[in-house]
């Protein structure tokens, strides 16, 4: 008993650390690629400290120079601490100026097979807080949840979570619009077609119609924002049933759900199924058994709280 106690000790502390056991991931597989994950971040630091300036991913050039320091990764940890209850302190971040684009402000790559994954920002953010209308508080806590999350691989859902973390209610509304590679292009070909079909018709086929390309261009962004409103409502839903349910903070236990299990919650109708939910599911996951640790307390346990007073006695 007491093996299973430290076992999810230690998994509730790297949880908090930023470290998410991945669907059905059990302990053993779960500690072994945290081990590999900071192993590989501590010999990355120790050959860029001792070479200055490396080559990663054979792509990006990042020096000793251009580390981010920690009380700007704090700004963002504020943020990942009040949303989702978690700091994440073993991943570095770089300043990057050259080969970047125009409107470019920053980025996590990583690569799984080396366990290794690093922030980058734009030089900019070296000395403020606002570039264009890119946030860097919002830019760094928007990576590190996809840092955390990436072990659940819930592509529907990932951006609406590190959406959150925005000031701005515009683009925590619209943020989990582009959620696969393909949106984007299916975004703006439309709109390129219709643009070149009005230049058509105005510099050499006056007689072509225009009006077609009119729903063409129109189509894709609909789809996406319908898409994004099921999404949302589907997140909502489950929030508002945790809070029923006496969950004090919905918003983090659905930050490391994946979209099915949320939709699950949504359609749960009272506190016994839920718990039920949680305990079948608990049984079977070292995940589960982590949030139900954190975020799920027993009706008793909220009942011995509300009978006992701040002095610790009984009333």
């Amino acid at each position: 008993m007491n093996s299973e106690n430290d076992t999810l000790k230690r998994a509730v502390e790297l949880d908090r650390a930023g470290f998410l056991p991945g669907v059905a991931e059990n302990e053993t597989e779960f500690f072994a690629r945290v081990a590999a994950t900071l192993e590989a971040h501590k010999s990355f630091l120790e050959k860029l400290e001792s070479e200055r300036e490396l080559l990663v991913f054979g792509e990006v050039r990042v020096s000793e120079t251009d580390r981010i320091p920690a009380e700007i990764t704090a700004e963002a940890e504020e943020v990942t601490r009040r949303l989702y209850d978690f700091g994440i302190e073993h991943v570095p971040g770089f300043f990057l100026s050259r080969d970047v684009g125009l409107l470019w402000g920053g980025c996590m790559i990583s690569d799984p097979d080396e366990f290794l994954s690093i922030f980058l920002i734009r030089g900019a953010f070296r000395t403020r807080r606002k570039w264009l209308f890119y946030n860097r508080q919002e830019l760094l806590a928007h990576e590190l949840c996809h840092s955390m999350r990436q072990s659940l691989r819930d592509v529907p859902l990932e951006e609406f979570f590190a959406y959150q973390t925005s000031p701005s209610r515009l683009r925590r509304y619209l943020g989990n619009c582009f959620i696969r590679e393909y949106d984007a292009v299916w975004f703006v070909i439309p709109a390129l077609l219709l643009f070149g079909a009005q230049l058509t018709q105005s510099f050499w086929l006056p007689g072509l119609p225009v009006w077609p390309f009119w729903p063409l261009a129109l189509a894709y962004p609909a789809f996406l924002l319908v898409r994004n409103a099921l999404s949302r409502r589907l997140v909502f839903r489950a929030e508002r049933r945790l809070a029923v349910f006496g969950i004090d903070n919905p918003g983090a236990l659905l930050f490391r759900l994946t979209t099915p299990e949320i939709r699950e919650i949504g359609g749960l109708t009272d506190r016994a199924l839920f718990d039920r939910f949680v305990e079948e599911r608990a049984a079977a996951e070292l995940r589960w058994r982590v949030i139900r640790s954190r975020f799920i307390r027993k009706p008793q346990e909220e009942e011995e709280d509300h009978e006992t007073d701040p002095s610790g006695e009984l009333s």
